[in-house]
């Protein structure tokens, strides 16, 4: 088994683990109280094909690195991403929503995961980008990181905001103890 097909089927994994997700969740998921739409991941998917469709090929393809050890670097970051991602979707469970949602009886989850992260699908997905991005030595991915990060920023504000009105000091004093993105990186919030 090669680099390519280790992204393959970590990536397909993903896939099929969220559109199974999000079917069942529609079907068995508590009503919605409260949500945010977004808009964000067509924007984004928008972004990223204007790029790679008008962004001279010479660009992309001079992007290219190749040394061993970052690709073993990266397959192990894909590869634990991955596995970070889907345990974090696992411990959601029926709460989960593609767009910041409240559910009917919505509690806090604190645990697994979202000890050490406040945001670990995030995390995880953020974590599968470099890791791709590292293995198969496309530098051009960087580019593709860069855009989800600052989607994902977005995103956190809005749903921050959401968890804020829904749960109050509780969810404040959660935001004290848990980094927001990487683990034991704790930046200072206003």
């Amino acid at each position: 088994m090669n680099f390519t097909d280790l992204n393959l089927i970590c990536w397909a994994t993903f896939g099929l683990v969220w559109i199974v997700g999000s079917l069942y969740n529609f079907f068995n998921s508590p009503r919605t109280a409260r949500h945010r739409a977004r808009y964000d991941w067509l924007i984004l998917g928008a972004v990223v094909w204007v790029v790679m469709h008008f962004l001279p090929h010479r660009y992309l393809d001079s992007a290219r690195f190749h040394a061993d050890w970052l690709q073993w670097i990266g397959t192990i970051l894909l590869v634990a991403s991955t596995l970070y991602t889907l345990w974090s979707r696992w411990i959601l469970g029926r709460m989960w929503a593609t767009n910041a949602a409240v559910k009917e009886g919505h509690q806090l989850v604190t645990k697994g995961p979202y000890q050490i992260t406040r945001h670990p699908i995030y995390s995880g997905i953020l974590g599968m980008v470099l890791g791709s991005t590292l293995s198969l030595g496309q530098g051009s991915s960087f580019f593709l990181f860069l855009i989800v990060l600052l989607c994902f920023i977005n995103r956190i504000r809005n749903e921050e905001q959401l968890m804020v009105m829904t749960f109050g000091e509780e969810y404040i004093q959660y935001k004290e103890r848990v980094p927001r993105l990487m683990p034991g990186f704790k930046l200072k919030s206003k």
